[in-house]
């Protein structure tokens, strides 16, 4: 059997026959033979790597998006590889100077906030950028995602059509999650247009949010007794809240509205009161991320496109229905 015969089948098995190739595959698997891929590229052909950067892997919806980006992108030959910076511009400046060493086929990144030295980085690179989650801003052509600023505005006009007063936003290291800011933005402005302020209540960083938020909540109702609307960062909080809510007797939502982001897949299923929650669209984001990334391999012209997947808030029990 030639060399170029084996090479064939591990490049391209489609290409080669059956009963050749269950001969060259009992063979790879005797010798326990790894093909260098690396070496492949060195040769002319194409890398077979993505990269995928994302702030943080424990919050459930960057890993489900991540996930079903893994799964569509690898049956087309491709293997994904992931960094967590956890919020840090400087950490993610690090990665994707590591990962372009590599020489990825397509990387795609979260938000439009990044380094200058990060940005200049990418673009000298000339390696495909798809970015993810965001698409109010940015420096590139290829986006797939939702305005942060129009979820905020609508997550603040929703709790006042169901007729809650005084809002509060709900969120964690503020200072690091930079989409949550642009929301707080939007959030904002929809109370301004009606003479308000929106309370800030930044919980503190913790490993256990469940029972940082849950303190949280008590520490801020003491001391502001008038708010009866709550828009928080991440369903996580938001359940936090309507456990401690429950625990303390505040009815939910005749006393307390709470809406929170993201529509985990538990919120909808939530007993004795299911959470009131923004869908993103998360699906639509890994399907549209995901063939961006694959087309931007086949067509070298392709530059992507900008993609707003847009979002809907989830009336459930512990909101109102708007008047």
């Amino acid at each position: 059997m030639s060399p170029s015969t084996v090479s064939l089948y591990i490049r391209q098995p489609e290409r080669v026959s059956e009963k050749t190739g269950k001969k060259i595959q009992t063979a790879i698997d005797g010798l326990g033979y790894v093909h260098n891929k690396i070496a492949s590229q060195f040769t002319g052909g194409r890398s077979c790597n993505m990269a995928v950067v994302v702030p943080s892997l424990a919050n459930i919806f960057f890993s489900h998006v991540i996930q079903r980006i893994e799964s569509t992108v690898s049956e087309r030959g491709f293997q994904l590889s992931i960094a967590s910076h956890d919020h840090s511009l400087d950490k993610e400046e690090e990665q994707i100077r590591a990962i372009l060493q590599w020489s990825p086929a397509v990387i795609a990144i979260a938000g439009a906030d990044h380094k200058p030295s990060t940005l200049k980085m990418l673009h000298n690179s000339g390696v495909p950028v798809v970015q993810m989650w965001q698409v109010n801003g940015g420096d590139f052509a290829a986006q797939v995602g939702n305005n942060h600023e129009h979820i905020g505005y609508s997550a603040a006009r929703y709790l006042l059509d169901t007729g809650c007063a005084q809002l509060a936003y709900f969120t964690t290291r503020f200072d690091d999650d930079i989409r949550a800011r642009v929301r707080y933005e939007g959030f904002c402005r929809a109370l301004e247009e009606e003479g308000k302020r929106a309370l800030l209540v930044d919980i503190p960083r913790s490993e256990n949010i469940w029972q940082a938020s849950r303190e949280t909540l008590v520490k801020t109702l003491v001391k502001e007794r008038g708010i009866d609307g709550i828009f928080c960062t991440s369903d996580a909080i938001a359940t936090a809240l309507l456990m401690e809510a429950q625990d303390r007797g505040i009815s939910i939502p005749g006393q307390l509205s709470v809406l929170g982001y993201g529509d985990f897949p538990s919120s909808a299923w939530l007993s004795p009161i299911s959470l009131s929650s923004v869908n993103l669209n998360a699906d639509v984001i890994a399907t549209r991320t995901a063939d961006m990334m694959l087309k931007m391999t086949q067509d070298a012209s392709y530059q992507g496109e900008i993609v707003d997947v847009g979002f809907e808030i989830m009336p459930r029990g512990s909101t109102r229905l708007p008047f």
